[in-house]
Formats: structure tokens, C-alpha cells, sequence
């Protein structure tokens, strides 16, 4: 039983229903209700507990795990090794599912740091937002990208730059740490590509950069031709 969106197995066609039903890539799936705070608190509120918390509250003996316990949890847990077919199958449902569905896949939808929720929009920290907001503030109109381009980096991948400014025809990468792999994208890449670091990203904040400086553009320019 495998989603139709993102390609995931499910045991049996009840959990396929319900997996594809919620599906982040299903362009029209279900948007649970929000908890309302009677049940919240009654969660807060909810006491949970197990033969190990009990023994330890009355002061009785902690119960042994059993031998066969021990080895039935650690087998399950090395079944979640991701192995290298594990990875590859994974790669492939997921470069299925960005084809299929460009949509619903950018750049918001990854990485490590903070992930902020303004206007509706998701930013991977807070620099891409300070980004954002000058570019309202200066009435240049900005939208996140949803395009993607192809790249040579240990086979062919896919790379979301953060941002586009339509009347610019500027793509925007808000970058912090630069590594090899970003230099592959950005010189693969086949059209205007600006680099926002951390230097203007402390110009924006302090009200020094100014976006209309071609010269600016031409120095930070991935792709300057």
C-alpha cells in the first residue's frame, strides 16, 4: 500500500487512507480542527504512569526487564537503521513526489534552524525574514520560490532557492555557512541568483543597504555574467 503523494508504504488500505488523507503533499488534504483548551488542559492535567514510575513512588523494588523484552525492543530499534536501500528508496519517493507535486515542496520546508511563521509564510530563521521585510518595506515585491533546478552534486538533485522578485527577475539564497555543495548549486545555476549573507543581512538591520545599488548586485551576484 504506497501514498499516491509521497510514496509512503502503510501496512494495510485503512492506514493508506488515513496517511494520504493528512498527507503533507496532498494538495487538498484534511485540515484538522485546532484542540480546543478544555481538552489541552486535560491533557496537562492527565496523569500517566507505568509499573517503573509506580514502584519508584511507593518505594517498592523496580521491576526487571526481561531478557526476551530487551532483545524484542533492541531488534525493533535496528530496524530503524536507515540502510543505504533504505536511503535510496527514500531518495527516490521523494524525488517523485517533488516532480509530481511542485507545489508543495520549496525551501520552507527544510532545515536546521528556527523555523518562524509570519503572515502565513514559514522562514528558516530569522535573517530570511528580516529579508522579507525590507523588501515589503521598500515596496519590492518578493514571494517564496517554488521552482526548483537541477544541479550536479554526487548524481543529479534539485535545489529550491529561498526567494523570487518578480520585477527584479531575481532569484535570492539567504545564506548563513557557505559550503561546497552550495557553490555547485549556485554555479549551476542558469539564471540571476543573489546571495544574501550575513554582511548585508547586518547593512539591512542597521538601515545601510540599499537593493537598487547595481554594484551591489554585481558583487553578490551567484551567477554574474
Amino acid at each position: 500500500m504506497q501514498c499516491r503523494f509521497c510514496n509512503k508504504f502503510c501496512k494495510n488500505e485503512n492506514s493508506l487512507r488515513n496517511h494520504e488523507r493528512l498527507c503533507k503533499l496532498n494538495p487538498n488534504k484534511q485540515i484538522l480542527a485546532p484542540k480546543s483548551e478544555k481538552w489541552k488542559k486535560s491533557i496537562r492535567n492527565r496523569k500517566t504512569s507505568n509499573q517503573f514510575l509506580k514502584a519508584k513512588q511507593m518505594g517498592s523494588e523496580v521491576p526487571v526487564v526481561k531478557k526476551e523484552t530487551r532483545e524484542k525492543i533492541s531488534a525493533k530499534s535496528k530496524m530503524q537503521i536507515w540502510t543505504k536501500e533504505r536511503k535510496f528508496k527514500h531518495s527516490e519517493s521523494m524525488k517523485f513526489a517533488v516532480k509530481t507535486y511542485p507545489e508543495s515542496y520549496s525551501s520552507s520546508n527544510r532545515g536546521r534552524v528556527k523555523q518562524i511563521i509570519f503572515e502565513g509564510i514559514k522562514f528558516q530563521g530569522k535573517w530570511e525574514l528580516d529579508f522579507y521585510n525590507y523588501c515589503r518595506s521598500n515596496n519590492i515585491e518578493i514571494r517564496r520560490s517554488n521552482e526548483w533546478f537541477e544541479y550536479e552534486w554526487n548524481g543529479i538533485r534539485k535545489y529550491f532557492p529561498d526567494f523570487y522578485l518578480p520585477t527584479k527577475d531575481f532569484y535570492v539564497e539567504v545564506k548563513g555557512y557557505e559550503t561546497e555543495r552550495d557553490r555547485a548549486k549556485w554555479a549551476a545555476f542558469p539564471k540571476n541568483l543573489m546571495v544574501v549573507k550575513e554582511r548585508e543581512i547586518k547593512l539591512i538591520r542597521n538601515g545601510l543597504w540599499n537593493f537598487g545599488d547595481c554594484s551591489i548586485l554585481a558583487i553578490h551576484s551567484a551567477h554574474n555574467r
